[in-house]
């Protein structure tokens, strides 16, 4: 569950505020009932879409053993190495991935205490998806530093 305080989202191991200039899509991929998605509107990056995901799990792998998984599972290749991430009191697990059905991702992963949804995992994903017949205009990096992405990751905080 979720509460909404002073323009936040709160769950008991993180908060987060709206991405601005994003739409909520209530299809929710997959069927995850415990996923957010949001989806850019009118080609924020020229030739492509751009996800933000945020999913809760209950995971029995650490949030490195379960980004390996991930990569396998969808065919994609780590840029780089993986990074520590600082947000608010808690520090998780980042990485650039390319390959695969998905163009280019950011992940950061964050391992917590169990809740009492039995959650113990929270990711947020960024995704740079090319449209089809388009060249992309930027990159995941630069995806990173736009105003309303650099935002919603900013006031971004684990506990």
């Amino acid at each position: 569950m979720l509460k909404i305080k002073n323009g936040k989202l709160i769950a008991s191991n993180m908060s987060f505020a709206l991405p601005e200039d994003f739409t909520l899509d209530l299809r929710m991929p997959g069927g995850g009932y415990h996923v957010l998605e949001f989806v850019s509107e009118n080609e924020v990056v020229k030739g492509g879409i751009v996800y933000i995901n945020i999913q809760f799990d209950n995971e029995e792998l650490t949030a490195k053993e379960r980004m390996e998984e991930f990569m396998e599972n969808n065919e994609l290749k780590v840029k780089g190495e993986f990074l520590p991430v600082t947000r608010g009191k808690g520090k998780a697990l980042g990485a650039f991935y390319t390959g695969g059905r998905i163009t280019f991702i950011y992940d950061e992963r964050y391992d917590f205490p169990p809740n009492s949804l039995n959650q113990n995992q929270v990711s947020v994903t960024i995704q740079l998806t090319k449209l089809k017949g388009k060249k992309l205009g930027q990159t995941i990096y630069d995806v990173l530093e736009l105003p309303s992405v650099k935002a919603f990751l900013d006031r971004i905080e684990y506990f």
